[in-house]
């Protein structure tokens, strides 16, 4: 028999279409995918797999035929990549073998029949395409890796931030680089001279990257694009409000409000802001800290029950007031933007309205898109990656998150051409 993958090697955002062909007409076939991924102290093995029935000419065309058992359900050309799971754990020193930037994506797929192995082929996927140039930045006070094309030629720039976690994430970034832009992949707390919490951070800091983006010989000017994910949604917002030289905006399971910093739950009796500029906090739900909620979310949290992060949102935009006032300015942004929620994330959808609502009030002379997933969660992202969200549809978030990523692609694409036209 005969495995066709194309294509192969693929980027890990990209569909790729998997067929058989000389089985036996009417065949049964067992199609496994395989993964190993690593962490410093375990090793995972991960695996999906689907049964299918092939035609009368012997061929199986996983974008046409629907599986009779397996990790998923109906004809989904990537149903064995989201739905792959954790199989066995392994506890070992993995420490010499991990911390490579963007390790590229390893499988095995295999076919059997009749508990008979019929044939084997591997996939290779990449986070970025071999002309793209990975550049880690150290200076102005960045932390930051920025993604070009080695061929010389200017493209339309985007900063990416990412969420709560912190850090440098530099895989959203290497993606978009990989689809025609200059991007710079910026790291705002909870990594090396930068604060440790996502609080208190200044708005400045993004206006340096501006300016540092602005300077590139590989980026188009007088346009730049800003995407954010989760917190990195409110500073994308904020961003474009104060900073006219953004020119599109994505906020990705963001809030169109400006919370209090992400710091411990506990009796003090102040939270701080996450945002400042012009050493001012910029207005934020909420200064006073409601301990005795405070101390419920924390309890939740250490006995695994119910939805503690809901339940704190909800109580710190709880005063109409408070959230009238720490309202992004969105009115301010001099471009599109494009929001994209979950119905299943808590309160994200209805934070998110807020500034649709805005936008809409102001009469936003921009195009303002509101992307709400029926079934959604806070895992909509990159397409094609493990869903994994216990209790919830995992096929919804899966398409939820390939749809979402190529309209955010066409977006920002479609944007850049509008402004410089």
């Amino acid at each position: 028999m005969n495995i066709s993958i194309a294509p192969n090697p693929s980027l890990v955002d990209e569909p790729v279409k998997i067929s058989f062909s000389g089985l036996h007409p009417r065949q049964n076939v067992k199609v496994t995918l395989s993964r190993i991924t690593r962490s410093s102290a375990h090793t995972f093995y991960l695996s999906s797999y689907a049964e299918f029935i092939a035609d009368d000419y012997g061929r199986i065309d996983l974008s046409r035929q629907s599986p009779i058992d397996g990790t998923f359900k109906g004809i989904d050309p990537m149903g064995l990549f989201w739905s792959l799971k954790i199989q066995h754990v392994q506890s070992e020193d993995n420490t010499k073998s991990v911390g490579q930037v963007l390790e590229p994506q390893h499988f095995t797929l295999t076919v059997e029949s009749s508990g008979q192995l019929i044939s084997t082929s591997s996939l290779n996927r990449f986070w970025l395409n071999n002309d793209i140039v990975r550049n880690p930045i150290r200076e102005e006070g960045l932390v930051a890796t920025y993604f070009f094309n080695n061929d010389g030629i200017a493209r339309p720039g985007v900063i990416v931030v990412g969420g709560s976690e912190g850090g440098l994430n530099e895989y959203m970034a290497a993606l978009f680089a990989s689809h025609g832009f200059s991007t710079l992949a910026l790291a705002y707390f909870g990594i090396e001279h930068l604060p440790k919490r996502a609080a208190e951070i200044p708005l400045e800091y993004i206006q340096t990257a501006i300016k540092w983006m602005e300077s590139r010989p590989e980026v188009i000017p007088n346009w730049l694009g800003i995407h954010g994910t989760s917190k990195g949604g409110e500073l994308a917002l904020l961003s474009g409000a104060y900073f006219n030289k953004i020119k599109a905006v994505v906020c990705l399971s963001g809030l169109a409000l400006s919370f209090a910093g992400i710091v411990p739950w506990s009796v003090a009796k102040t939270l701080p802001p996450s945002w400042t500029y012009e050493n001012k906090p910029i207005p934020y739900a909420t200064p006073e800290n409601p301990v005795d909620v405070a101390l419920e979310c924390l309890r939740m949290f250490n006995s695994g029950e119910g939805r503690p992060f809901v339940k704190w949102y909800e109580e710190l935009a709880s005063d109409p007031e408070v959230v009238k006032r720490s309202a992004i300015p969105v009115e301010r942004i001099q471009g599109p933007v494009l929001f994209i929620s979950g119905q299943d994330d808590g309160d994200v959808s209805r934070f998110t309205r807020i500034g649709v609502d805005r936008l809409a009030e102001y009469d936003h002379p921009y195009e303002v898109i509101h992307l709400d997933y029926p079934g959604g969660t806070h895992a909509i992202g990159i397409p094609f990656l493990r869903v994994t969200i216990p209790g919830q549809d995992a096929k919804l978030i899966a398409d939820a998150s390939e749809d979402s990523w190529n309209r955010t692609k066409e977006f920002l694409q479609r944007n850049f051409r509008n402004t410089t036209a």
